[in-house]
């Protein structure tokens, strides 16, 4: 991805969010944004943000267990997953990462 394409991209997201904070999926995209640019912890802070708006919002919770996957908090994740599955006890790919991050 290069810059020019992520701080457009970026900037594009960001006065949408300014525009319509209540709009989960603009938090759900600038965080995968900032996730596939390797900024993980600036992607937990929006996914965070976007699930203040909407707490039992799955892509979001599913998104943010994988950002937290990726920095190696097994745990956090590990919570995140079993939150999802208490809404959606059937969730098919929440259920596949969390067998992968406890199995042993």
């Amino acid at each position: 991805m290069t810059v020019a394409f992520f701080k457009r991209k970026e900037t594009k997201l960001i006065e949408a969010l300014d525009k319509d904070p209540q709009n989960t999926e603009n938090y759900l995209r600038l965080g995968k944004l900032y996730f596939l640019n390797g900024e993980y912890e600036k992607a937990a802070d929006i996914y965070r943000r976007g699930l203040k708006v909407s707490p039992r919002d799955i892509s979001l919770l599913f998104n943010y267990a994988v950002d937290r996957e990726a920095e190696n908090e097994s745990d956090s994740a590990k919570e995140l997953y079993l939150e999802i599955l208490s809404i959606d006890p059937n969730n098919k790919p929440t259920l596949d990462r969390l067998d992968k991050i406890t199995s042993f």
